[in-house]
């Protein structure tokens, strides 16, 4: 029997091939170190890291990048004997800047081997170079990407106070403008520069690289096998340990403890809809059976034997019922050793201590506004789908599911969405199609909108349209409002601005006490647009309950370094009504997707479907499987669950509550003037399907300047409502040029 001979000569070490395998470590290593400073950078200040430890750190890794370059390039004995005398040279400054790594990753101890993974991670993507002719090139554009997504990461951070995922391609639009917004224009124009300036050297690096020899010694692809085989089973090992641990609503942790590569290839990976153990359609069926066995056929929709709630209600009477998701909202009194010169937030006080009122758990820490919405509206529980994901976009984009508003449809509702920032931001047109609303009033639908120093939209404005909403109908009213006033940033430097509110503490650091500073201020005059609500529903002479509640904490640099006693997992909420609620329900502990069970059972209406698994299955000691399975099912499963009338199908979504209308456009000298009702400052004039450069007067007249010559071919004028990306929301009726 013969054999296959193998070339021992091949698989000696040469020179060429130890060097590339020793740069490769070395070069990895650089990587791992940017890639998680960058990473931690991203949700702290800068104030953070000293700028000295920065800069140090930072010279250390260019200067030893450098001498290994030099070094190798030269390839001679007494350069090799040179480098090892500078790096012990060097080495007192190494140990230093090591230390302050770890001090500022603030990574517990049995984590510090996670770490390790994300650096053999890197070492393994850019080990393929030993296989390729355009090594340098090869080598190049991997650690181009890896650097570049760091960046982004660095910068999505501190906008929204959680890192950057996989999920987010499906939402790169939105960072893009988003981008052109908080960042202007010079600062665009010098990062398309750079990047095009990289791109070149790319080219220019794959044009030039040219070898004759692929592999260098096979001695590189034992040493490749090796690495591969002991990076995998060195992950199973931590997997197998609980070293490796995922932190669902907190990504900011996930990404800390255990890599900023390794998270963020997880959060690929987990976009794979695994099959839950268990999932048939016999156990589906089970599930179902149970629940409709427990659940009432009376309209009053209790929730009796369960552990959210116990009330009665008289079914005859249907309340208004508004949900009002406050962004970045907690009771800053909690962060300890703080002290302000008063209380920013004495109206939801107040509804604390008169009404019902508790801790509700998020789907994220620090941003994810949509995530938490989506659980409160649809019930589902996001622990089962993937970090950061936004089902506006994975899930809504493409299909409808059952939500308070599709439910509360079905009783007579008239269903309304309000948000103060665009309307197409997280897909939400679209995604409230899916859900069942009627209608939807974005900030391009609002007049006499108020700014932030970082320029989010002040929510006081949301007051006068949630009443709009509720004076459109003759009926009952759904209107969900998110605000966005108490979004991050927090500027560091806020010290610049003249605020009512201060902080007296003198222990914070300059840079936290600021971003509190900011903070509360935003959070206060949130509060006074929580008292305009209770106000508005007082004087109401409908039944109407309202619930208040953060959809995350604030990406403070505080709390993102785990200081200041905060419990980050969860928000304050308060429910106060205009009537009296014949409720044993007192409030406590709940999580987002239970929210909607609690309001429409404080209401008295009926249940959905997600509603009704809640109210039944929640004392069960298998009450998360259970979600699972359902959700599952509901999500990407066979759809056993739902009966044929549950199933719901997309609304024909309203953009604004009222109509936006021309009623004539006439000439009046060098402009065309458009008279009509309802334009806002988003409204935009197109002749002949060509946008124009509008001027917004008032909310009746719009005005264009136009080419006396063009005139007489006017035949199409129209206004459109214009979103992010320059997308049109809706638009009027169509009018021809008056004479």
């Amino acid at each position: 029997m013969k054999f296959v001979k193998i070339d021992k000569e091949k698989f000696k070490p040469t020179k060429n091939s130890v060097k590339e395998l020793i740069f490769l470590a070395y070069l990895s290593f650089i990587l791992f170190i940017c890639t998680e400073v960058m990473s931690a950078m991203g949700t702290t200040s800068y104030g953070y890291i000293e700028n000295i430890d920065l800069y140090l750190g930072t010279g250390i890794l260019f200067i030893l990048l450098g001498l290994i370059i030099f070094v190798f390039k030269k390839d001679e004995k007494k350069y090799y004997i040179g480098g090892f005398i500078v790096f012990l040279i060097m080495m007192p400054f190494m140990k230093y800047a090591w230390d302050k790594f770890f001090a500022f990753l603030d990574v517990p101890d049995e984590n510090i081997w996670c770490l390790l993974l994300d650096y053999l991670i890197i070492l393994v993507m850019l080990s393929p170079a030993i296989f390729l002719k355009k090594k340098v090139f090869y080598t190049a554009l991997i650690s181009v990407i890896l650097i570049l997504l760091s960046i982004a990461n660095y910068f999505i951070s501190i906008f929204r106070g959680i890192p950057l995922a996989y999920s987010d391609i499906y939402c790169i639009g939105d960072a893009l403008s988003l981008t052109k917004s908080f960042l202007g224009d010079n600062s665009i124009l010098f990062i398309s520069a750079g990047i095009t300036v990289l791109i070149i050297c790319l080219v220019f690096l794959f044009i030039k690289e040219k070898r004759g020899f692929r592999i260098s010694s096979y001695s590189n692809i034992v040493v490749f096998a090796i690495l591969a085989i002991g990076t995998y089973s060195y992950y199973l090992n931590l997997i197998n340990t609980k070293t490796l641990i995922y932190y669902s609503a907190n990504m900011v942790k996930t990404y800390r403890y255990n890599g900023y590569v390794y998270s963020t290839l997880e959060s690929g990976l987990r976009f794979i809809r695994f099959k839950p153990k268990d999932y048939n359609e016999d156990s589906i069926m089970a599930i179902r059976k149970e629940v409709d066995s427990n659940t009432t056929s009376s309209k009053k929709a209790t929730l009796a034997s369960t552990k959210l709630t116990n009330i009665s209600s008289d079914e005859t009477k249907k309340p208004n019922i508004l949900f009002v998701q406050l962004e970045g909202f907690m009771d800053p009194m909690a962060i300890k050793g703080v002290m302000y010169t008063k209380d920013p937030i004495p109206n939801f006080r107040k509804l604390q201590k008169e009404g019902i009122y508790g801790k509700m758990k998020t789907p994220s820490i620090g941003g994810g506004t949509a995530r938490t919405e989506f659980e409160v509206m649809t019930g589902i529980d996001l622990e089962f789908l993937t970090d950061g994901e936004v089902p506006h976009y994975t899930i809504l984009g493409h299909e409808t599911l059952n939500s308070v508003a599709s439910t509360l449809k079905k009783q007579g509702y008239s269903t309304h969405a309000i948000h103060n920032n665009q309307g197409n931001f997280y897909n939400r047109n679209k995604a409230y199609s899916s859900l069942g609303y009627d209608t939807y009033t974005s900030v391009e639908y609002m007049d006499n909108v108020e700014r932030t120093e970082t320029n989010w939209a002040k929510d006081t404005v949301l007051s006068e349209y949630i009443k709009e909403c509720l004076g459109s109908t003759e009926g009952n009213d759904l209107v969900f409002t998110i605000s966005v006033e108490g979004h991050s940033p927090y500027p560091t430097d806020a010290d610049k601005y003249d605020l009512p509110l201060k902080v007296v503490n003198s222990s914070l650091s300059e840079s936290d006490k600021n971003q509190i500073y900011y903070y509360i201020n935003k959070i206060h005059e949130t509060d006074e647009f929580i008292g305009d609500v209770v106000d508005l529903v007082d004087s109401m002479d409908e039944d109407t309950i309202v619930v208040f509640y953060g959809d995350h904490t604030p990406a403070l640099d505080l709390l993102n370094r785990d200081e200041g006693g905060v419990d980050r997992t969860t928000t304050p909420y308060a429910i106060y009504s205009n009537f009296d609620l014949d409720t044993n329900f007192k409030g406590g502990d709940i999580s987002a997707y239970q929210m909607s069970t609690i309001m429409l059972s404080l209401a008295g209406v009926d249940l959905g479907p997600m509603e009704n698994a809640h109210k039944t299955l929640s004392s069960e000691k298998d009450y998360k499987k259970y979600l699972e399975l359902i959700q599952y099912d509901i999500l990407f499963g066979e759809d056993y669950y739902l009966s044929e009338d549950e199933k719901t199908t997309s609304s024909n979504l309203k953009m604004g509550t009222k109509d936006i209308k021309i009623k004539s456009a006439t000439v009046q000298g060098n402009q065309i003037c458009i008279k009509g009702k309802n334009f806002t400052r988003k409204s935009v004039v197109f002749i002949n399907g060509k946008e124009e450069n509008t001027l917004y007067v008032n909310k009746n007249t719009l005005r264009v300047y136009y080419d006396k010559d063009d005139i007489d071919n006017i035949d199409d004028i129209v206004v459109k409502q214009i979103g992010l990306h320059n997308i049109s929301l809706s638009q009027t009726n169509s009018i021809k040029l008056s004479n």
